[in-house]
């Protein structure tokens, strides 16, 4: 059994009149007989009593008319729901979550996102972002966020800055560097730095290579999985740390000053994607995204 064979029956069953309902469907009334038995042979079942004169719904054709009509709405709304999701209408988008870093432009693009796609879900993952990548790889996510002056060497992803930043020293304002102006790579040899994630690419690393770059020993050095365990250490005083500037953590009781260097310290982020999604949502996003940033 087939949509179609659907399609005619409800016709009939509609008109109960079989000229008048091939007229409705173009096609042949011969031909339209034939489909109804062939449904009503198909499904062992007579749906309809009909002779020279006139048609009429048996008893099982009544109950099938209705259901057959309900199949058919529902057909529609798959059709209708399918193509909404093509478009970007439709669907859920999954992005890797980025924590405190991303307020400056990521609620805003989700609030005017929300307005113009109303039926699209978003839902945001929590994952490390040494693992966003590899998640975006393997279909997991639709957009991740990456790191540094070059975070993405594979060919097959798209890059877009949403942030650009220098980062700065971190730190109570009960600390008693807190109150000047600037601090320099001397001021802080004997601090504890904490620091985020491990791996290649992390903050760990980038902090590293910027001390030693700049001519300093490192300073003792304390690693965390997440953000928020290293916020808590600051604000608590037990710990200094290099974020960016953008970020702002005073209601926390932290604040960030300028870094006194030969060199600036830029804290890069950016939004990736795959180049050749198909997906709709991801782009109707990311040119959301791009007005914002």
């Amino acid at each position: 059994m087939e949509l179609r064979h659907l399609r005619y029956f409800v016709a009939v069953g509609d008109l109960l009149n079989f000229r008048k309902a091939a007229e409705s469907l173009s096609i042949s009334r011969p031909a339209l007989s034939k489909q109804i038995k062939d449904l009503e042979t198909e499904i062992g079942i007579r749906l309809l009593d009909r002779d020279t004169v006139s048609v009429s719904l048996t008893k099982a054709g009544e109950v099938f008319l209705d259901d057959a009509r309900d199949l058919l709405e529902r057909s529609q709304r798959a059709i209708d729901r399918a193509t909404q999701a093509q478009a970007g209408r439709l669907g859920k988008l999954r992005i890797a979550s980025v924590g405190v870093i991303a307020t400056d432009f990521l609620p805003s693009t989700l609030q005017l996102f929300h307005k113009q796609f109303p039926g699209v879900d978003v839902a945001f993952v929590e994952m490390q972002p040494i693992e966003q990548l590899d998640a975006l790889d393997q279909g997991t996510i639709d957009i991740a966020f990456a790191y540094g002056h070059d975070p993405v060497p594979q060919a097959d992803k798209n890059l877009l800055k949403v942030i650009s930043s220098h980062f700065g020293i971190s730190l109570s304002r009960h600390h008693p560097l807190a109150n000047q102006d600037s601090i320099s790579l001397a001021d802080i040899k004997n601090e504890t730095m904490l620091c985020f994630g491990n791996g290649p690419r992390s903050h760990r690393e980038e902090v590293q290579r910027f001390i030693t770059e700049e001519g300093f020993p490192l300073p003792k050095i304390r690693s965390f999985d997440g953000f928020d365990p290293l916020v808590t250490l600051v604000a608590a005083d037990q710990g200094i740390s290099m974020l960016p500037r953008v970020l702002d953590l005073t209601s926390q009781g932290i604040v960030n000053r300028p870094i006194i260097s030969e060199s600036p310290f830029e804290f890069q982020m950016w939004a990736v994607w795959q180049r050749d999604t198909a997906s709709q949502l991801v782009r109707h996003f990311i040119d959301l995204l791009k007005q914002r940033v």
